[in-house]
C-alpha cells in the first residue's frame, strides 16, 4: 500500500513539475490594458521634444515568477526523490539462510530482531547471540556463544530485497584464525529450517 503511494506521489509531482516549466517559460502578459492603450496613443502623437541624455530605451524588469515556479518544482522533485528512491528499502528483519566458506557444517538459520538499522540477532539451534547494524545495503553484525572466547564477524551488503553477501572473519582470543565470504538468503515466512533444537545442538564453535 505504502510503495503504491509513493508512486502516485512521485506521478504527481513529476506531472507538476513539467507543468510549472511550461508555465515558466510562457511569456509574461502585458501589465494592464490601459496601459496598452496609452503608449498606442503616445506613438501616434507627435514626438515634438526629445530630452538628451534620456537615457533611450529601458527594457521591462523580468518577472521573478518563472525563478520562483522553478525553485518549488525543484525541490519537491527532491524530496520525492528522497521519500521514495533514496529511501532504504532493504530490512533485515526475519530468518535468513547463511552459508559460510569457513563453517562447513551446513546453512545455519540467524534470526534478525529489531528495526531496519540496528538490533540483535541469534542463530537457531545454536547458544549465539549477537547484534547487527544496517546502513543502506551495508550489513554488519556479529555474533557468539556466552562466555565463549570466540566472535564471527560479517561484513557485507544486500544483493537485492532478500539475498546478502560479503566477508567473514572468525576470531579466536581476539585474533583472526580464520577469513573466508559468506552469502544468506531470506527464509519465507512459515517455511522450514531443519535444525535441530537448541538443546540437541552445541555453540557455533569452529572445531
Amino acid at each position: 500500500m505504502i510503495k503504491k503511494q509513493q508512486k502516485w506521489i512521485a506521478l504527481l509531482v513529476t506531472l507538476t513539475f513539467m507543468w510549472l516549466l511550461q508555465v515558466s517559460a510562457m511569456p509574461v502578459a502585458a501589465a494592464s490594458a490601459p496601459e496598452q492603450i496609452g503608449s498606442a496613443n503616445a506613438e501616434q502623437a507627435p514626438r515634438f521634444i526629445e530630452e538628451e541624455g534620456d537615457g533611450g530605451y529601458q527594457a521591462k524588469k523580468k518577472s521573478i515568477l518563472p525563478v520562483i515556479l522553478i525553485g518549488v518544482g525543484v525541490v519537491a522533485v527532491a524530496a520525492v526523490l528522497f521519500l521514495v528512491v533514496l529511501k532504504t528499502k532493504y530490512d533485515i528483519i526475519g530468518s535468513w539462510s547463511e552459508t559460510n566458506t569457513i563453517w562447513t557444517l551446513g546453512a545455519t538459520t540467524i534470526i534478525f530482531s529489531g528495526d531496519k538499522k540496528s538490533g540483535t540477532l541469534r542463530l537457531q539451534g545454536y547458544l549465539d547471540t549477537g547484534t547487527f547494524n544496517v546502513d543502506g545495503k551495508t550489513v554488519h553484525f556479529e555474533f557468539k556463544a556466552a562466555g565463549a572466547t570466540y566472535n564471527w564477524i560479517y561484513d557485507g551488503q544486500f544483493d537485492g530485497k532478500d539475498k546478502m553477501n560479503g566477508e567473514v572473519k572468525f576470531m579466536q582470543n581476539n585474533v583472526v584464525n580464520s577469513t573466508g565470504t559468506w552469502q544468506a538468503t531470506r527464509i519465507a515466512a512459515g517455511a522450514g529450517n531443519g535444525n535441530l533444537p537448541m538443546v540437541e545442538r552445541s555453540a557455533k564453535e569452529l572445531k
